[in-house]
This record gives structure tokens, sequence and C-alpha cells, in this order.
């Protein structure tokens, strides 16, 4: 019988694990007091903002954000699940594995996993076999030639109805054949014939290069369908894998963009030709989890699609669960019904090059694509328009979305105010029955540190900013600081932070009125990554007084105060330029008069900042 990981071998595994050590292997780490900074190896960076604290036995990054302790260390950089990152760190440790200490399922994904990879090596050395005469001048016919034949690990499956099925029958039970989705079961139940025959197959691996299913492509042009995937089975969910990453992975970190293609000869042939960084769906239009796993990537994407109706409706399709993941996108059309497999085999990568760089933004993708409808289909600006709206509203991130807003504005030839006006009022197409439009980011209002500063507590609804450094930094302290938990529950208490996770985890204990006892800490440190990145660089400094920390919280304050301030007063510039243009002699009275007062506040607090 199967059980869940228990928790006393976790921590045998963790208290084994030097964390700076681990993560030096990989990161340069220099000591920083009582923790240790270097370059982040999931984001680009010139200064440090990677931390290493080894009394907590965790990691942040201040600039991507993301933090844990080893376990999640080594779930991120080997792209592996729980299970294999602590079989990592067990090994490592020299620690054994009890066998039953199992996670339910995990026997029949390996079996699976194991199947699969068996396959891989029966087609990949039948493609060198004999029989694949055919097979091999198809390939050399369309220009694919070793090493890239070897590095997708391509093959080829027989024509016989039961090569595969024959060749594993002494290593697998059919059984498992069966649920790998490698075989099917006669229609007289007599037995099993090979789903795959005389076709090249394209093995399809996760993230950690484990081998899921296979796409495969017939050879015959009479053999229908023209393309044929693994069936979805427990480790092939084709809508949750992208061809080709565990090959492209490191040149998306270093291009910071992601090609994304339909095929899987598409994506060997960029793969040839220099494009490194591409990758393709699995024979679908790229769905929100695809979307999600290039989010997780913090790279741009680039959709390079055929030029058809249906690679503009891909296209579109696409920009739905990019957005929503957000995910700066832009998107290139090849001419003529030209998928990147025929266009770089007719015009080379240089003329792709070139045409790589005219990829459009999402507005003007929207504006000049013909949005496919019927032939010869040419929807009208406002259809256009709507569309665009339809895409702001499932933006999360208020600046990410009133920045394309405004580019949206130049493209269409609107004023932003009408585009944010539409968004407000829901009404973008395509948007999800009965939901609410999320409201463009209006200018950020200061949060004061008393109601007499003009605070409000955040509205039912409203979006919380992503939080900066100093919130972060205030956070960290309340949770751990008697003095700092006094100032700010005076100051206000949820008040202060804009952030939405924040508030989420403060607030039960501004409801108690005191921060968490020390055994209520480590079970917070346990479950919640995101109080482990807030305390990852908090300095531990012994005889702290209460009024230390509460001085410390009120300066902290007044820098969010100052910085809130500012950026309010820039928002309101803008709009003031705009009314200036626009010559709306009403509102740029009203916002000259705005600035001033939120001008005057500025000084106030910097003035009563210098004195203090």
């Amino acid at each position: 019988m199967t059980m869940r990981i228990g928790e006393e071998v976790r921590e045998r595994v963790r208290d084994a694990t030097d964390i700076v050590q681990l993560i030096g292997e990989r990161v340069e780490l220099r000591r920083a007091g009582r923790s240790f900074k270097g370059l982040c190896p999931f984001h680009t960076e010139k200064t440090p903002s990677f931390t290493v604290t080894p009394d907590r036995q965790i990691w942040h990054c201040f600039g991507c954000s993301r933090g844990g302790d080893a376990f999640a260390f080594v779930m991120e950089t080997e792209k592996v699940t729980f299970p294999e990152a602590l079989r990592m760190l067990a090994d490592r440790a020299g620690i054994e594995m009890p066998k039953q200490e199992r996670v339910p399922g995990e026997e029949m994904f390996d079996r699976l996993h194991q199947a699969n990879a068996l396959a891989r090596d029966f087609f990949q050395a039948s493609l060198h076999g004999e029989g694949a005469a055919a097979a091999r001048a198809y390939l050399a016919g369309r220009g694919f030639e070793e090493p890239w034949l070897t590095r997708f690990e391509i093959g080829w499956a027989p024509e016989r109805w039961d090569g595969l099925l024959t060749a594993l029958s002494k290593l697998l039970p059919a059984a498992v054949m069966e649920q790998a989705g490698l075989i099917l079961r006669r229609g007289d139940g007599s037995g099993h014939y090979d789903r795959f025959r005389n076709r090249i197959l394209f093995p399809v691996a996760t993230g950690a290069g484990k081998i899921a299913g296979f796409g495969a492509r017939a050879i015959a042009e009479s053999d229908t369908p023209k393309y044929l995937n693994s069936p979805e089975t427990p480790v092939f969910r084709k809508g949750r894998l992208l061809y080709g990453l565990p090959l492209a992975r490191q040149s998306i970190r270093e291009h910071r963009e992601a090609i994304v293609s339909e095929g899987y000869l598409d994506v060997i042939r960029l793969h040839a030709n220099g494009f490194t960084n591409a990758v393709s769906t699995c024979g679908t239009a790229l769905t929100p989890d695809q979307a999600r796993l290039l989010a997780r990537l913090q790279v741009d994407v680039l959709l390079l699609y055929d030029g058809d109706d249906a690679g503009v409706r891909a296209a579109d399709r696409g920009l739905d669960s990019l957005l929503q993941a957000g995910v700066n996108t832009r998107v290139l059309l090849l001419p003529g019904g030209e998928d990147p497999d025929s266009f770089l085999r007719k015009e080379g990568a240089g003329a792709l090059k070139e045409r790589l760089a005219t990829a459009l933004d999402v507005p003007s993708f929207l504006a000049e694509s013909k949005l496919a409808g019927g032939e010869g289909a040419n929807p009208s600006l406002e259809l256009r328009v709507r569309r665009f709206v339809g895409l702001l509203e499932r933006i999360e991130d208020p600046i990410r979305r009133r920045l394309l807003l405004r580019r949206g504005a130049e493209v269409f030839g609107l004023e932003e105010a009408v585009l944010m006006e539409a968004v407000q009022g829901g009404s973008g197409g395509r948007g999800k029955k009965g939901s609410k439009a999320r409201p463009v980011a209006p200018p950020p209002s200061p949060v004061g540190a008393s109601a007499s500063a003009g605070a409000a507590p955040p509205t039912e609804g409203a979006i919380s900013l992503p939080a900066d450094p100093i919130e972060q930094e205030l956070a960290g302290r309340v949770l751990t600081e008697e003095g700092a938990f006094a100032e700010v529950v005076d100051q206000g208490g949820a008040i202060c932070f804009r952030s939405e996770p924040l508030r989420d985890l403060l607030n039960p204990w501004f409801g108690e009125g005191r921060a968490p006892l020390q055994d209520e800490l480590r079970d917070l440190l346990a479950q919640s990554p995101l109080t482990r990145s807030l305390l990852a660089e908090l300095p531990q400094e012994a005889g702290r007084t209460v009024e230390t920390s509460r001085k410390e919280a009120r300066d902290l304050i007044q820098r969010l105060e100052e910085r809130r301030l500012k950026a309010s007063i820039q928002v309101l510039d803008q709009a003031i330029r705009e009314a200036e243009r626009s010559r709306d002699e009403g509102s740029l009275g009203r916002l000259i008069a705005e600035r001033r007062d939120l001008a005057s506040k500025l000084h106030t607090r910097s003035s009563h900042s210098a004195i203090h």
C-alpha cells in the first residue's frame, strides 16, 4: 500500500543538506553578514539580488521573487517534481529512501514513462534498421539530417501491426503498453496491435526530460490522419506540454524569449537553423496550461504561425491565454501559407531573422491581421477594438494592462479614456459570461499612515499592485518584531499595504492583535512560500529594542508614502499633458488642483522626514 512521504523523511533530508553548498554549485555566492548573495540563476541581472539564508535554510531572489528551501531550488533548476527532488537530495546526502515512501500514483507514472522510453529506443533503432529506407529518404528529402535526428530522438514505426508489441512483450505487460497509448486492443478482444505504423515518431518529453508520449507523421500521403498523437494518458496531457522545451530551455533564458510554433518539424527546422529557443504545441492551439508554463520561464513569447486563416485563428486564440498568464507577446505570420519549416527551406535563416524583427505587438496584430472568418473576412475597426478590449480585461497586472492600453490607443487612433471606459464597462469581446471587467489601474492614491493622510482601505474587487521591496521588508518585520507590529497597527494595519497577498497574510494577525509566536512562525515558514520569501534577508540583530523596531517600521511607512505620492504625481502629469493636447479645460483645472495637493503633501512629508 502506498503512503505519502513522511515529514520525518523530509526533515532528515533537509537537515542533511547544506543549502549554501548546494546552491553554491550553481551560483557564485559571497557572504553578506549572516546571508550569502549572488546573481540569480533564474533571470538576467547585473546586481546580485539572490540571497541564501543558511540559518533559516531558505533562498530568495528580490529581482524575480522566486524563493523557497533546498527542495524548491532543485525543483526549479532541474524542473522535477517534489518526490524527484527529494530523492535527488537523499541520494546526495547518502540517505536511503524507504521503498514504502511513495506518492500515490507515482509507481504508475514511473511505469508509463519507462514504457515510453523503451518505445522511443525501439523507434530510434528501427529508423536505422532494415525496412526504413523510405522513412530515411523522406527525412533526407525534407532536409532533416544528423545531428538533429539524434538530438530530437526521431524514430520510425515499422509497417508491421505488432512490431513494437513484439519487441517490448518480454519487458512490459501489455496492459502497461495499452495504458501508455502505445498499443490498441483488437475489436474482438483477441489481443493487441501497434498504434503507430509506418510513421515518423517525435518523442514528446516533460520539462524534466521524461518521455510522456509521441507525435507521429505519416510517410505515405494516403495514410490518414497525417499527424497522429498519443492519446491522453496520466503522463501525456498534450495541453500541458511543449515540444522541444527540454532542449530549448537554456536558449530561451539566454534570449529572454521563446518562439512558439505549431509543428514538430517546425521546431526541428528552427533549431537546425540557429533558432534554438523554439518550441511548439502538440497539435492543439496554445492552452492556458502551456501559457502558464511559458510564464514561469519569465520570458517574452513570439508566436510564429502560418499566415493562413488557421494560423491567424491559432495566434488569436493564443493571445487570450498568454495575456492572462502575464506574458509579453508578439506575433509573426509567415506569408503565402508558409510554415516555419517550408519558409526556412525556401528563404533561409537570414530571411526569417529579418522577419522576426518585424513581429507585431498585440495591438498592431489585431489592427493589421485578417482576424479570420470567411474568405476575405476583414473585421471593422470597431470589432478589432472590441477584441482588444476583451484581451485587456484578461490581464491581471494593472500596470501591464495600462501600458498595453496606452499602446492600443496609439495603434487604433483612439483616446486612452475611450478604451479605459470600454474596459471598465466590460464591453470587450470574448469575455467570460457574467464576469466583471477588471478596472484599469487608476492613478495610485497615497496610502497614508492615518486617516488624516487621506488613506482608505482597499475597496472590494480592487486590484492590488505587486508588492515592492519596501512593502516586503515591512511585512517581514511585522511578522517577526513586536515593535514593528505595534507601529503598523497604530498606522492603520493592513491599510499600509497595497499588495493583496501581503494583506491576506497579515490580516489574521492584525485581527488577533499580536504577531505570531515562534511555533506559529515556524508553521508559516513551512507552509507559506510567501513567508519564506519575506524573511529571506531580514537582519537578525541581537538586542534590538521595541522602540528601535517601531522607528524603523515608521521609516519604511514614510518611504512607502513618498513613493506612492511620486507615482501619483507622475500619472497626473501624463493626464495633464493629455488634457492640454485635447484642450479639455474642465479636466485640466481639476487635474492641476489635484497635482498641487499631492505635491504639497509630498513636500510636507519629505520635510518631516528630513527633520527626523
